[in-house]
């Protein structure tokens, strides 16, 4: 919701968050509006002094203060607790100091803000139930607007209960109406992918705003619009244009005639709920529960296009140079055009051979053409005022037939020939001569794709096959190498900082590399974590900005901004085959990138005004889809909280959080399938180990380091698959050695470790009932993971995995989907004889969360909760301390009293238990134990806006409050009071 273009508002479950539009990223308030109830509207009265919020069957007001020169303050008030209503409320508006609002069944409510009291109601007689409304204000009266189940919309006052209109046409639930009386228009969203237009067929003499105007109309569906591939939630309609959003990630403009001006993806491909407009911006709202400001110039004039009707030969190349000219190669002739002044510059090429190469240095400014025999022609852009090019090379270089050429640095060439001999030539003088000398390591197709020198004197090269290998001056041969980090056609691109490498390629993938920081001679660089794109063409950075990346996708060009993952840029140039180029400059502070490419032998120039396209992140999106799993770590030194989560939607994220209610995004990884299990292991003061496993039966191990905040290094150490293809598991093991055992249906559930030395023992519950044990040496030097042995003991699924220290031993918990409990003894996991030492069964069901502490060194105290709504405490007595098979149960106590839905999280904290459940509750009690047994007894209840709970895990506990997250459907970090 946009307030006067001065705030945004966000209603992010129960509350409201509110944001300054001078400074989107910084939540200045968040209020508490509703009680358990999600916010469906934000309405500002006229003035926008007061703001109506109502969702559920709940409203109240916010209040808004406002200085003396009437601008408003960051002061916002809620004004008194919820009115609860008698029915779900789908839409409201302001008539004076009323509330007026229609319920699910077509009822219009009027209530007094000041006494909080009902002040009447009006039922229309089509009372069926409604899956979206909107209201009119008309002069002494209210027009309601009822979109049914039954795929109509009633249009009625409310002075009368009979229908005016009913608006037929669409074959699904309408789930949304927007009205726009000065154009005479109304827009409808349905379950059927449609948008339907619709308006007056005449119009009546009278204003749109008066009974008179809508008891006479007769209204007709003018457009019907398609452009969605899923399901059309919500629209609204600007001065100019009508903007819809869907489940299908989509936000489309149309025009007022029907056509389709833009359709862009937002929100990582999740579904957009909502959408608001003031006519200069867009807002949207997604499932991954962020808020995106977009520009409403998106759709029209943000790229401008030209055509150049190249008329000296067939252009086979070209390049931008600094002075945003243009260099273009044909059969015989360097051709240097002046875009501004459209005046062309021809330079003869004596070159002995048809193929010729032209590469331009980053800088732009020199430009550098030689053919497969060696003829090298180097030029220079003049800085002069007059636009030019000046030769300052032209020799023969004898270093054998040439396949590829590369600028390394302003003064250095680098060549790759016969053999894979690569050749370094230094041309800072017009002799140019052979700098240094390498020898490309055999392959299939053996010349460079992308070159670069980093600041330690290390040469960075790319090889045809993929591989990337690591060079330093006087050695022929590579000091490292890296295995086929792209696909078959190499990286594309090789850029460089003071800490890291980054590549690119035509895999869909970023790499990143860090610079090591141990002596080992021959690991000079070290493999980070790959980033995965929606589209597998990736090209370069543009520029020094490491945020935006650009590539193709088929036939299209697309610049992607990697903070939102999201194409901002798709241009259908016919894909990236062709000879193109791309420069991103400033012009009056306002940012531009111009695109050039050849189609059908002409020249082709986009100039992309960014300013106008970019969308503003108000609230950066996390996951689009419900969270499996989640952990949290803090250093000791550092107030910032780490927030580690796996989810439905592929992916594993590490996000920050500081004081205050702004998220930030910190790593986002691809996995194969969802992440169902994490654990975290501090290594070292501020070094994390982080393991991830779920679908797929992938288990992947990264290192997080956080001891150089706020720079934050992420190392990917291990990705496994316990089943899967041999191109999926043969590792570094030839194909002949790999074995085939291709299971897509085995997950992991749950999954945690123990450690040993250098050597941790991972235990692994999957789904097949299986528990699979891994070791992991984290050495150095041998950092090697795996798999040890198998145990086939249960006969359902594996739901928790838990490690525990107790009375000398190491025990591993293990909970399957029927309810049972087994206790493991791993203190000695050599031995072949592996069977539990104690089995109880404490639910009737799956198992979903599961807790344990310590009472003595020979008693503990277990608790479960599952699927059966119910908690177990079991309080466990090993009888004799050197025998575990010794362990009884002494005392138990459960209840299925405090939740109605599954219990999905369990948290013991000292005296105290905590517990979360797909009912959105979270309950607080206090155990105790005493000779009558276990005591817990309910303390207090609270309320959680995340949907379908998955689970919670401890913050901070302190004396009279504890700070926990709740996760499921998005997270929420809540304190809960112990007093």
């Amino acid at each position: 919701m946009l307030l006067k273009c001065v705030f945004y508002l966000a209603g992010v479950g129960s509350k409201i968050y509110i944001y300054k539009q001078s400074n989107p990223n910084i939540c200045i308030e968040r209020i508490h509006a509703l009680n358990g109830q999600k916010i469906l509207g934000v309405v500002p009265n006229e003035c926008g002094s007061k703001i109506l919020v109502y969702g559920g069957k709940q409203l109240t007001v916010i209040n808004v203060d406002s200085n003396t020169n009437g601008d408003i303050s960051n002061k916002f008030i809620k004004l008194f607790e919820p009115i609860v209503c008698d029915d779900w409320l789908h839409a409201a508006i302001w008539s004076d100091n009323t509330a007026v609002l229609l319920t699910a069944h077509n009822v219009v409510q009027k209530w007094n803000i000041k006494s909080q009291t009902l002040l009447s109601k009006h039922s229309s007689k089509n009372n069926s139930i409604l899956y979206s409304g909107l209201l009119l204000p008309l002069e002494n009266d209210v027009l309601a607007m009822a979109g049914t189940v039954f795929s109509e919309v009633i249009i009625h006052h409310i002075s009368d209960d009979k229908p005016l209109h009913c608006l037929k046409g669409h074959k699904g639930v309408i789930f949304s109406i927007s009205c726009h009386p000065a154009k005479h228009l109304i827009v409808t969203t349905s379950d059927d992918r449609s948008i339907r237009v619709w308006s007056p067929r005449d119009l009546p003499q009278y204003s749109i705003h008066t009974i008179e105007f809508w008891t006479h109309v007769s209204i007709d569906c003018k457009k019907i619009l398609y452009g969605h591939t899923a399901r059309v939630m919500r629209s609204c309609i600007s001065d100019h244009n009508v903007i819809s959003v869907g489940e299908d990630s989509a936000v489309c403009h149309w025009d007022f005639q029907g056509n389709l001006l833009k359709k862009s993806i937002a929100h990582q491909n999740g579904e957009i709920w909502c959408v608001d407009t003031n006519n200069k911006l867009v807002v949207t709202g997604g499932a991954d529960g962020g808020v995106i400001c977009h520009p409403v110039i998106t759709s029209v004039n943000y790229c401008d296009n030209r055509t150049i009707h190249f008329q000296m030969g067939t252009p086979k190349n070209l390049k931008f140079t600094k002075r945003k000219n243009l260099v273009i190669l044909n059969e015989a002739h360097l051709i240097y055009y002046d875009i501004f002044n459209d005046v062309y510059t021809k330079y003869e090429l004596t070159h002995e051979t048809t193929y010729k190469i032209l590469v331009i240095f980053d800088c732009k400014h020199k430009i550098a053409v030689v053919d497969m025999s060696g003829k090298l022609d180097l030029y220079e852009e003049g800085t002069e005022n007059i636009a030019k090019l000046v030769k300052t090379i032209n020799t023969k270089l004898d270093i054998g037939r040439i396949y590829s050429m590369h600028f390394i640095t302003d003064n250095l060439l680098g060549f790759c020939s016969d053999n894979g001999a690569i050749n370094i030539i230094d041309i800072k003088n017009k002799e140019p001569k052979v700098y240094d000398s390498f020898i490309l390591p055999p392959c299939k197709e053996r010349w460079l794709t992308a070159a670069t020198k980093t600041h330690k004197d290390l040469y960075v090269f790319g090889d045809r096959c993929g591989n990337l290998h690591i060079y330093k001056t006087g050695q022929a041969n590579p000091v490292q190498s890296f295995s086929k980090i792209h696909g078959r056609y190499g990286p594309t691109s090789i850029s460089t900082n003071c800490s890291e490498i980054i590549t690119t390629g035509r895999d869909g993938t970023i790499k990143y590399f860090a610079f090591s920081d141990n002596n080992l001679v021959s690991n000079y660089f070290k493999y980070m974590h790959c980033k995965d794109l929606e589209f597998e063409w990736i090209e370069t950075f543009l520029g020094s900005n490491s945020e935006l990346v650009c590539g193709f996708r088929e036939r299209l060009f697309i610049i992607c901004d990697l903070q939102s993952n999201t194409n901002i840029v798709e241009i259908p140039c016919g894909g990236g085959h062709r000879s193109w180029d791309i420069i991103s400059y400033n012009n009056n502070n306002e940012e531009f990138i111009q695109f050039v490419y050849i189609k059908n032998s002409n020249i082709i120039t986009a100039t992309i005004h960014m300013s106008r396209i970019r969308p503003v992140h108000v609230i950066d999106g996390w996951h689009s889809k419900e969270i499996n799993c989640l952990k949290t770590f803090k250093s000791n030194i550092l107030d910032t909280i780490f927030y580690v989560s796996g989810s439905e939607d592929t992916t594993l994220r590490i996000t920050e959080s500081s004081k205050g209610y702004n998220f930030r995004k910190r790593a986002v990884f691809k996995k194969l399938s969802s992440v169902k299990a994490l654990c975290v292991y501090e290594l070292d003061t501020g070094v994390f180990l982080v393991l991830s496993a779920g679908g797929r039966a992938q288990i992947c191990i990264k290192t997080v380091s956080i001891a150089s905040y706020p720079d934050i290094k992420i190392r990917e150490e291990v990705n496994y698959m316990i089943k899967g293809t041999d191109k999926e598991r043969k590792g570094d093991k030839s194909w002949r050695e790999c074995t085939t055992d291709f299971d897509p249906e085995t997950r992991v559930m749950d999954i945690d470790l123990i450690k040993h030395g250098d050597i941790f023992h991972v235990f692994v519950g999957c789904s097949d009932a299986v528990i699979r044990i891994f070791t992991y040496n984290f050495n150095e030097s041998n950092r090697k993971f795996k798999f040890d042995k198998e145990i086939k003991y249960h006969k359902t699924c594996i739901l928790k995995t838990k490690c525990l220290r107790l009375s000398n031993h190491n025990i591993l918990v293990i909970c399957t989907s029927r309810g049972e409990v087994t206790l493991w003894d791993i203190t000695d996991l050599n031995s072949d004889d592996v069977e539990p030492f104690f089995i109880i069964m404490t639910n009737k069901s799956g198992i979903n969360s599961f807790s344990f502490t310590c009472i003595s060194d020979i008693q503990f105290l277990i608790a479960t909760g599952g699927d059966d709504n119910a908690i177990h405490l079991n309080l466990l007595k090993i009888a004799d301390q050197n025998n575990l098979a010794s362990t009884i149960v002494t005392q138990q106590w459960t209840s299925s009293q405090n939740h109605s839905s599954q219990i999905t999280g369990l948290c013991f904290l000292d005296r105290y238990l905590l517990s979360v459940s797909v009912d959105q509750r979270v309950t607080l009690f206090e155990w105790k134990i005493s000779e009558d047994g276990i005591q817990c007894n309910f303390l207090s209840q609270h309320w959680t806006d995340i949907a379908d709970v998955h689970g919670l895990d401890l913050i901070k506990f302190c004396g009279d409050s504890v700070t926990i997250c709740v996760f499921g459907k998005g997270m929420e970090v809540l304190s809960i009071p112990i007093r």
